[in-house]
C-alpha cells in the first residue's frame, strides 16, 4: 500500500472529507493545471472499491468551466477521480466533504476574486456579495489546506499571490503553502530564479511546498489533448512531469 493509500485509508475512522484548494487572485498561475493532475495523482493512488465511487473528486467553482472542460475530453475510463462543476452554487462543496463515499476534495477556484472595491484594506473580509464572492466564502470555510500557486520571474503572479495569502487566508486562519509553478529548470540552470523565489516566500514568512513544479510544454498541451500528467506518452520528461506531482501529492497528504 502507497502512503497516499495508506494516508487516505488513516482518515475513514474520522470521516470528513479533506479540502485541498488551489487559490491565486490573479489568473494565469496555473491553478487548473494543478488541480487536476493532483487530483489525477490521488485518484491514481487511491481507486474506488468495486460498486463504489472514485473517493478523489475534483470540484471546479470556476463560472467559466475550466475544469470540466478539460476533465470532459478525458475519456471516462481514464480519468481515475470524479469531477463536480458548482460554477458558484453554494452548498454542492458541503455535500461533498459530508459524503462518507469522498476522501479528498481538490478544488480549483476562478482566476480572480470577487472582491469589494469600497473595502478598506484592513477589512477582515474584502470579498464582495455577489454570487461568486459567497461560492468563495464557502470555500474558504471548509478548506483544510490552501496551495497558492507562485510563478518564478513572473512578477506579476507575486502581488495577487500576497493578496491572497494576507486578505483571504490569514484572517480564517486556513493552514497554507506557496507552490512554486511552472518553473523553467531548463534555462535556471544554476537555480537562481528558484532560489530567489524561495527567498521571497521566506522573506514574508510563506511555507511553500518543498517540490516546485517545473514547466513543460506537454502541460500546456494536455487540456486540448484530454491528459492528466499519469497518461502522458511515455518519455523521459513525462516522468519527470508525473515525479513533480508525486512529491506534491505526498507532501499534502502529510499536510492534512
Amino acid at each position: 500500500m502507497s502512503p497516499l493509500q495508506q494516508s487516505a485509508v488513516d482518515v475513514t475512522s474520522r470521516h470528513r472529507a479533506k479540502v485541498i484548494t488551489f487559490f491565486q487572485q490573479k489568473g494565469g498561475a496555473g491553478k487548473s493545471t494543478d488541480a487536476i493532475n493532483v487530483a489525477a495523482v490521488m485518484g491514481e493512488n487511491n481507486p474506488p472499491e468495486p460498486g463504489k465511487p472514485c473517493p478523489v473528486v475534483a470540484c471546479g467553482v470556476d463560472v467559466q468551466g475550466s475544469m470540466e472542460e478539460w476533465a470532459s475530453k478525458v475519456p471516462e475510463e481514464r480519468l481515475p477521480f470524479d469531477y463536480v462543476i458548482t460554477k458558484g452554487r453554494v452548498g454542492e462543496l458541503r455535500k461533498l466533504v459530508e459524503d462518507p463515499d469522498v476522501l479528498r476534495i481538490i478544488v480549483d477556484t476562478p482566476g480572480f476574486a470577487d472582491i469589494d472595491p469600497n473595502a478598506p484594506i484592513d477589512a477582515e473580509d474584502p470579498l464582495g456579495f455577489g454570487p461568486a464572492a459567497e461560492a468563495m466564502r464557502e470555500v474558504l470555510e471548509l478548506t483544510d489546506l490552501a496551495l497558492v500557486p507562485i510563478v518564478p520571474v513572473e512578477t506579476l503572479t507575486h502581488k495577487p499571490a500576497e493578496f491572497t495569502v494576507e486578505r483571504l487566508l490569514r484572517p480564517r486562519n486556513i493552514p497554507f503553502r506557496m507552490v512554486i509553478n511552472n518553473w523553467d529548470s531548463g534555462t535556471d540552470r544554476t537555480r537562481a530564479d528558484l532560489k530567489e523565489m524561495q527567498d521571497w516566500c521566506r522573506e514574508r514568512e510563506y511555507p511553500f511546498m518543498s517540490q516546485a513544479i517545473r514547466r513543460y510544454k506537454m502541460h500546456a498541451q494536455a487540456p486540448a489533448k484530454g491528459l492528466t500528467v499519469i497518461q502522458y506518452p511515455e518519455s523521459g520528461t513525462a516522468l519527470r512531469a508525473r515525479e513533480d506531482f508525486y512529491k506534491i501529492a505526498l507532501g499534502i497528504e502529510g499536510l492534512i
